[in-house]
């Protein structure tokens, strides 16, 4: 799943593969997940810098790796196969500089396996409840 291409001028994070990876995810689910990986209050599942996108989504920042090990790890965890709208940037890649931060910005990435459950259920829910498409007749 790839958003439109950013304007020139825009801000990037240059850092991705080497200080942090980026995980992508739909605005309505990354807000979810972020709110139960907070409301967890536990150390091990606690979130790092999450930032909202202007392309409808949140963008969490992630020990790097990630992007390697994303669908190994959603199969592991029996997500594999599902487009769950996930997407993974990782080592050569850039994000847009986020401006609007939804997480501290300056909290350590964590690895994206203690996040991953909790995201992927927000997004398979959320592919859940969205309406039903309307057949196409030729």
């Amino acid at each position: 799943m790839h958003g439109p291409t950013p304007a020139a001028d825009t801000a990037r994070l240059p850092q991705c593969g080497v200080d942090f990876d980026v995980l992508r995810v739909p605005e309505p689910a990354g807000r979810w997940a972020l709110r139960r990986l907070i409301g967890y209050d536990q150390p091990a599942l606690r979130p790092g810098p999450v930032a909202l996108d202007g392309d409808a989504a949140c963008l969490f920042f992630v020990a790097p790796g990630a992007k390697e090990d994303l669908p190994e790890l959603l199969e592991w965890l029996d997500w594999g196969g599902i487009d769950l709208g996930l997407r993974a940037y990782g080592a050569g890649e850039s994000v847009p500089e986020p401006t609007d931060w939804l997480h501290d910005p300056k909290a350590p990435a964590p690895e994206v396996i203690a996040l991953l459950a909790t995201i992927a259920e927000c997004c398979s829910r959320r592919l859940l409840r969205r309406p039903p498409q309307q057949k196409r007749t030729s």
